[in-house]
Order: structure tokens, then sequence, then C-alpha cells
């Protein structure tokens, strides 16, 4: 990939996940220095080593990113490393667990509002302070299409991620006189590895490929998509949603 990211600095909040890590990669093949986070530091590590051995610059910061003093760290180490903040990507997050609404504990609600919707705004608010400054930055949510259809079996994660597609819209606008493009990526079913007993087969019955708009993306289609947004390409792009996801998830 060329040098579209030359010298930017990027978090990656559950930077050691599926789609995660591959957003880190991607941005460091584009020339970015690279910061991922999560709470694992040993999981972090190995995307790390991973990074750092094929010549990439790369840190890990274990971080909460539900937790204020832990974000702001995050920030701070990562203008400390490298002399700025230029890509945050708000990755983090999960459905958690699948339970019927009327069962939903008040705790197990505000958890899953914590960890896909108050972190991305804590990480959003950090990274401004230094983006405002800067006069121009890049942030990209990572929503999930759960948050634009119904939800039935995991509610608190569909509102969470109805809520940062709102975030977006609203951040774009109040940051957009700074120069800060905010975007949002709503990924349906993601063939990442943690996935990897619900993915439907990859032939029809007659032996014949699934077409490729109606398998669900790799994770590395995420991070294109992602380098894109991040990258000068996207400029006048702000405030918008990117679903991507197989057809069969359109209905």
């Amino acid at each position: 990939m060329s040098d579209v990211l030359k010298d930017q600095v990027a978090i990656i909040t559950g930077g050691a996940g599926g789609i995660g890590s591959r957003i880190a990669r991607a941005f460091a093949a584009a020339g970015a220095k690279v910061v991922i986070a999560s709470r694992s530091q040993e999981k972090l590590d190995k995307v790390v080593m991973s990074l750092n051995a094929d010549g990439f610059e790369a840190i890990a910061v274990a971080t909460d990113v539900t937790k204020p003093a832990d974000v702001t760290h995050m920030v701070s180490r990562t203008v400390e490393a490298f002399g700025g903040l230029d890509i945050l990507v708000n990755n983090a997050g999960g459905a958690m667990f699948i339970k019927p609404p009327e069962t939903l504990k008040p705790d197990e609600w505000n958890a899953a509002i914590a960890l896909n919707l108050t972190s991305v705004f804590l990480c959003s608010q950090a990274a401004s302070n230094i983006m405002i400054e800067q006069g121009a930055g890049r942030i990209i949510n990572i929503s999930s299409v759960a948050g634009i259809r119904m939800s039935p079996a995991f509610v608190h994660y569909g509102a969470a991620k109805a809520g940062v597609i709102n975030l977006t819209k609203s951040l774009a606008t109040c940051w957009g006189p700074h120069n800060i493009n905010v975007n949002c990526i709503a990924p349906g079913l993601t063939a990442t590895e943690g996935v990897a007993d619900w993915l439907p087969p990859t032939t029809n019955k007659d032996g014949t490929p699934v077409p490729t708009l109606q398998y669900p993306p790799n994770p590395e289609h995420v991070a294109d998509l992602a380098t894109f947004l991040a990258s000068a390409g996207s400029a006048h792009i702000s405030g918008e949603l990117f679903p991507i996801r197989a057809l069969t998830e359109l209905a």
C-alpha cells in the first residue's frame, strides 16, 4: 500500500482484536505510527511484536476505555511517544452477551453502554484536545449494523451502537470548524476468527462459490475503508455512516 498515512500518528482502541489488529496493520503499512490499546497487555504485546517485526512503528498502551483516567493516559502516552495525534479509531466494544430485555439488569445495561458508547465519547473528547490545538484530525468510530436495524437479541448493544452513529454526526458538526473529520463504519457480521462458528458456508449446495457480496466481509475490508477515511482522499467527508456487510444483511 502507498504511504497515504505517512508520519501520521494513530490510536486504535480494541487494537488487539480481529478488526482492530487489522486496522493497526493497514495503517502501519500506509506509513502511520500506531498506538494500539485494549485492557489486555499480553494480547497487545503480541500484535505490537508482529508489527515491529515487519519494520512498523507501533506501541501498546493497556487501557480500559470506560475509565477517564486510563483514556487520558492513553492519549498522553501517544503524544509523548510520537509527538502528536492525528487519527483516532474508536473500535473497542462488543455485544458482550445475549439476553432478552425483560431480564436485563441495570448494571448489565450500564456496562454495555459504557463499553460501546461512553468510551467513544471519552476517547474522542481526549483526542479532540490535541486535534483542535493542531488544527486537524480524523476520528473514525466503529459502530455496527445492530445500531441501524432491530437488535432483539441484544437491545443494550443495538442501542449503544445507534448512539455511536448519532454521536458521530454531532461531533462532526461540533468539530468541523477545527478541521476534524468524524465518520462512522458500521460492520455487519465480519469474518474474524472469533465468529468462525457463525459464518455461513463459502460454497452453495451445488458446490459453486458464494458470490463475494453475499458473504460477510473480511476484517481487512473494514481496515481498507478505515484507511481511506483516515487519508487525505476523504478530506471532504465528515458526519457520514458507512455500512459494510453482506447483501444478505440488507433486509
